[in-house]
C-alpha cells in the first residue's frame, strides 16, 4: 500500500487527489455519492492469499471505486513495489451488484494464477517461456529508468517483472517463429451497455 494519510479519516495509504484533496478510497467513495447521488459503495472485502501456479502465495487486497463510467472492483498484489505484482480489475455499471464484481475479478485472478507462462532458465538466470505453455501473457509498467521519449516500458508477466531484454531472452528458443501482440486493456469492461472504442486508424486507412 501506497500513499500518505486521508485528509477526511486519517488512514494511511490514501491515493486519491480529488481538488487536491488526499483522500483512502472509502473517503473518496462517499464524496462521489455525496456529489453524484448514487449510493455509497460497500466496504471492500478484507485481504486474502491466493498462490500462483507453482504454489507460491500471493496477497491481495480488494479495491471497490466508483469511477465515471461505473463501479470498478479491482484485486491487486500486496508487499511488492507500485505497479508491480499480479493485478486485475473489472469495471460494471453504476447499479452493478457489487457481489458479482467482486467474484467475477476472484474468478479471472485464480483462472491467470493458475496458468504457468515462464520458468527459470535451467542453464543461466532469466526465463524461458513455460514447457506446457506456448502463450506469454503480462502487461505493461512504466520503466523508472527511462527518462526519454521512447524508452521501452517493463513487463509485468505473472507478477515478475522484466525488461523487454529479458523477456526477448525468455523466448530466444522461438527464433524464427511467428510472434502475435494482442494489446487488451487491463479492465475487464462487464458492463451490459458498454461501448467499445477502437484505437488507431480505421481498416484501409493510411
Amino acid at each position: 500500500m501506497s500513499g500518505g494519510a486521508c485528509e477526511d479519516c486519517g488512514l494511511k495509504g490514501a491515493d486519491h487527489y480529488p481538488g487536491l484533496v488526499l483522500l483512502c478510497d472509502r473517503c473518496f467513495n462517499k464524496r462521489v455519492a455525496e456529489l453524484t447521488g448514487y449510493p455509497d459503495l460497500p466496504v471492500a472485502p478484507p485481504p486474502l492469499t491466493l498462490t500462483d501456479a507453482d504454489g507460491r502465495p500471493h496477497e491481495f487486497r480488494f479495491r471497490v471505486l466508483r469511477a465515471p463510467t461505473g463501479i470498478e472492483v479491482e484485486l491487486g498484489e500486496l508487499g511488492v513495489p507500485v505497479g508491480e505484482g499480479y493485478r486485475y480489475a473489472v469495471l460494471g455499471a453504476h447499479d452493478a451488484d457489487i457481489a458479482e464484481l467482486i467474484a467475477a475479478v476472484r474468478s479471472r485472478a485464480d483462472a491467470d494464477m493458475s496458468r504457468r507462462f515462464l520458468e527459470p532458465n535451467p542453464h543461466r538466470a532469466g526465463y524461458v517461456v513455460a514447457e506446457d505453455s506456448d502463450v506469454v501473457e503480462g502487461r505493461l509498467v512504466w520503466n523508472d529508468e527511462g527518462s526519454e521519449v521512447g524508452t521501452p516500458y517493463d513487463v509485468i508477466v505473472a507478477g515478475q517483472k522484466l525488461t523487454w531484454e529479458e523477456l526477448g531472452q525468455a523466448l530466444e528458443a522461438y527464433e524464427g517463429w511467428r510472434i502475435r501482440i494482442e494489446l487488451v486493456d487491463l479492465i475487464d469492461d462487464l458492463r451490459p451497455d458498454a461501448t467499445v472504442v477502437r484505437l488507431g486508424r480505421p481498416p484501409g486507412e493510411v
